[in-house]
């Protein structure tokens, strides 16, 4: 539905037929349900948005320092390690809530995936997770030989504000000493600050993502009196350049569009290796509804596919 409650005519049948459900369970607004109860119904969307993943082999992991991750390994992961930072504003969501989509990430791709127990806020506020990301990612490439995987072809991927921290991670690197991810990929992420995109606008009442949300997130997030535009909060006011190879993925019906879109542009800009993958019917969040959603699973099958093309040289299959 739109601001004068239609369906905004972008948004495919599939994703439209869940508007009733999820306005239900996302009302009220984060900021008046309080966080147990936002990561209450998060959890329960993404059980639901989730079911039915692929069987492969799990193990949870001690990274150092109290940081923890899960892996997920397929029967023949081709050497590839992908390091998942989970989506949900920094605030919700976890490893378990995440399971489903780590699954068919592995089986799909595929590679051993890595998805990482980051500090959540408001408990632990920024830079808490940006630490937890770097740390996780220097993990996964100094002990990909021990996961099965080719220490040279370790990537790191995120969705939502996960796809914010992979991202970051990206620079951060490039910017340290050190061994570097072969590639990102980022799943409809959250990468500048403000609401003045034409997308924030458009689709920021949707129930998918809401602008009062967002803005939630963020003052869960980031502590009183930082600076947006630290490139470790948005990094589009970072250096793009020299960054791993990219997969940047938008989707359509999202508030977050046209920010990720900028995003892909700059690095293609600054000489870099990206692709720009646009979902036009898709919503925020559609990896995490594929159980509900035809058209959600046929999407995400066709990110996959173009991830595993960056991973391997070559779809999967």
């Amino acid at each position: 539905m739109d601001a004068d409650g239609a369906v905004p005519p972008q948004l495919h049948p599939d994703l439209a037929a869940l508007l009733p459900r999820l306005t239900s369970l996302m009302t009220p607004p984060a900021r008046e349900a309080g966080l147990a109860e936002a990561r209450r119904r998060f959890s329960a969307l993404l059980s639901a948005g989730l079911a039915g993943a692929p069987d492969v082999e799990t193990a949870d992991v001690a990274l150092g320092e109290g940081l923890t991750a899960r892996t997920y390994r397929p029967a023949d992961p081709r050497g590839a390690t992908v390091v998942f930072l989970h989506g949900g504003g920094w605030t919700v969501g976890g490893v378990e809530d995440y399971d489903g989509l780590a699954r068919r990430l592995a089986d799909r791709l595929p590679a051993v995936v890595v998805s990482v127990e980051y500090r959540r806020a408001p408990e632990h506020p920024f830079p808490a997770a940006v630490e937890d990301a770097v740390a996780a990612t220097r993990w996964a490439l100094t002990h990909a030989a021990e996961l099965g995987g080719e220490p040279g072809r370790v990537a790191v991927a995120g969705d939502s504000g996960g796809g914010n921290l992979a991202a970051v991670v990206c620079q951060l690197l490039r910017n340290a000493a050190g061994p570097q991810p072969a590639a990102q990929l980022l799943l409809y992420p959250n990468v500048a600050r403000g609401a003045a995109q034409s997308s924030v606008r458009e689709f920021g009442h949707l129930p998918f993502l809401t602008l009062a949300d967002m803005a939630w997130y963020t003052r869960q997030y980031v502590p009183r009196g930082t600076d947006l535009a630290d490139p470790r909060i948005s990094p589009a006011e970072g250096d793009v350049a020299g960054l791993p190879p990219a997969l940047v993925v938008t989707a359509g019906v999202d508030p977050l569009h046209d920010s990720g879109r900028a995003y892909a542009e700059a690095i293609h800009g600054s000489a870099g290796r990206v692709e720009w993958v646009d979902l036009p019917g898709m919503p925020h969040g559609f990896a995490h509804l594929v159980a509900l959603a035809p058209a959600a699973d046929a999407a995400l099958a066709e990110v996959l596919a173009r991830a595993s093309q960056l991973l391997h040289g070559h779809p999967a299959g």
